[in-house]
């Protein structure tokens, strides 16, 4: 019986998802009603209301799977081997491969920048850094260095899927490993000439 309804409460949330994404390509989140998103999931309101509050908490626990496939992806694709531009190599391919849902997020500058923090605050982003950053001591440079690194990657990732780019994941990863080496190299003679 445990079973059949974890099943249940999957199909139920799976639903809710898949409709809230068809009706976020005509409205902003913050326009859609429990009522609207029921109906296009064909639920009745106290189900919903078994599971989350408001159609916000629907989209933060898709959110929340992406981040949570990410890290899986990382753990399995990189583990000991990690370099920055595989990093945003694997997150521009996971975008790119859920592009229907990470386009209507990046559109809207709120759930935008909601979405970015869940995303460079992740456990695995500052392990990355951690190693990247190893021998710049200075933690007032580590920090100001991982904001620029991880702002300026979102963005770039931003801009390549919003203007539908051609290039490839592995490109995009490249490039943005370039710009960090430059600004981490920069830092280290910096120091060095001190």
């Amino acid at each position: 019986m445990q079973q059949k309804e974890n099943q249940r409460v999957k199909l139920t949330k799976r639903l809710l998802k898949e409709s809230l994404l068809s009706l976020m390509e005509n409205e902003q989140i913050e326009d859609i009603s429990v009522c609207e998103l029921c109906s296009t999931a064909g639920i009745n309101r106290s189900t919903f209301y078994k599971h989350y509050g408001k159609p916000y908490d629907v989209l933060a626990d898709m959110e929340q799977d992406m981040i949570n496939d990410l890290s899986i992806i990382w753990k399995e694709k990189v583990s000991g081997q990690w370099t920055f531009s595989k990093g945003i190599e694997l997150v521009s391919t996971y975008l790119k491969e859920h592009e229907r849902f990470t386009k209507l997020l990046l559109r809207d500058t709120k759930t935008d920048l909601e979405f970015a923090g869940k995303l460079t605050g992740s456990d695995h982003v500052k392990k990355m850094y951690d190693r990247l950053l190893a021998d710049v001591k200075d933690p007032e440079s580590r920090r100001l260095i991982m904001t620029f690194s991880t702002t300026g990657s979102y963005q770039m990732i931003r801009q390549w899927l919003l203007d539908d780019s051609t290039k490839s994941p592995k490109e995009m990863g490249e490039l943005a490993g370039q710009m960090v080496s430059i600004v981490i190299k920069d830092q280290r003679n910096r120091h060095s000439i001190l």
